[in-house]
């Protein structure tokens, strides 16, 4: 079972689970634009409308965004929410209702691509190094250098093989400045990162479910280990709350960041409808809010 397992898995989301030394991506890009600790002097609040924007060309591929109307001209929040194997930017922005959340919270979402053709969708490679990592990075400045975000406030969110990549990301942010991601959170993800130091402890939550016969809850709680010895000492462990939850915590950790367990009943891989879904939305977003870049 557990052979079978470790295959079907590597075929789905190319998991690399090898110890690799770390290999640094690109820093943190600098905008000559840029006010102090803001957003860049000339960027744009104009919204994409009821839904998001493709841009085209980019770096090879394509990514999507959605700019809600209202957002603050010093700066909003940006989610980097990354699609799962043998997904797109278009399912997952269907599917994550993150969309809402930016229109409530005046948040701004992008929706990357990935590298590898799988089916009628794309995969990402989250081995050590790999290109992934610093593409995502570039579409960060990108949508940067063209609206209003508030560079303390960015944050990772991917499902499956994309919260394996969300993870992969965050280990490789590097300092200084000090990286670029504030937080991140997670459903269902593969695998967590090996061969990775991240440069600083960063806040992270994981959710599952347990009827997942894809990423069985073993596997998604590996996460939960991994942020909690790169995020150490995590202690106080505490009851989460939570609806209709098999299991349900949370760490406070000595560098003043959190980590988050919560598996739901029954369920299955794909992103949670409603009600659920929007339950883990919010518990993401708070845990965002309360952890922005140090």
């Amino acid at each position: 079972m557990a052979s079978s397992l470790k295959k079907n898995l590597a075929v789905l989301f190319g998991a690399s689970c090898t110890a690799l030394s770390l290999a640094l991506s690109v820093a943190a890009p600098v905008h000559a634009d840029e006010e102090p600790g803001g957003a860049a002097v000339a960027c744009s609040t104009t919204p994409t409308g009821n839904t998001s924007r493709r841009v085209d060309n980019f770096d090879g591929r394509y990514y999507r965004v959605y700019v809600p109307a209202g957002i603050p001209a010093a700066g909003a929040p940006l989610v980097v929410a990354i699609h799962g194997g043998l997904g797109s930017p278009e399912g997952i922005e269907a599917q994550s209702g993150w969309n809402a959340v930016a229109r409530q919270q005046k948040a701004i979402v992008v929706y990357p691509r990935g590298s590898k053709p799988e089916g009628s969708g794309w995969g990402w490679d989250a081995g050590a190094g790999a290109y992934d990592n610093t593409h995502i990075k570039k579409v960060v400045a990108d949508v940067r250098t063209k609206y209003c975000v508030n560079p303390n406030r960015i944050h990772l969110s991917g499902h499956s093989n994309g919260g394996q990549m969300a993870s992969r990301v965050a280990c490789e942010d590097p300092a200084p400045n000090p990286g670029i991601f504030a937080a991140g959170a997670v459903y269902a993800p593969a695998p967590p990162p090996t061969g990775c130091n991240p440069a600083r402890a960063i806040s992270w939550g994981v959710f599952a479910s347990a009827a997942d016969l894809t990423v069985p809850e073993p596997i998604a709680y590996s996460h939960v280990m991994y942020w909690s010895w790169e995020n150490r000492p995590c202690q106080n462990e505490q009851a989460d709350g939570g609806t209709d939850v098999k299991d349900s915590r949370r760490w406070d950790c000595a560098s003043g960041t959190r980590v988050l367990w919560r598996v739901y009943n029954d369920g299955g891989h794909n992103w949670p409808p409603e009600p659920r879904r929007t339950e883990i939305l919010n518990r993401m977003w708070t845990l965002f809010q309360a952890h922005p870049r140090p």
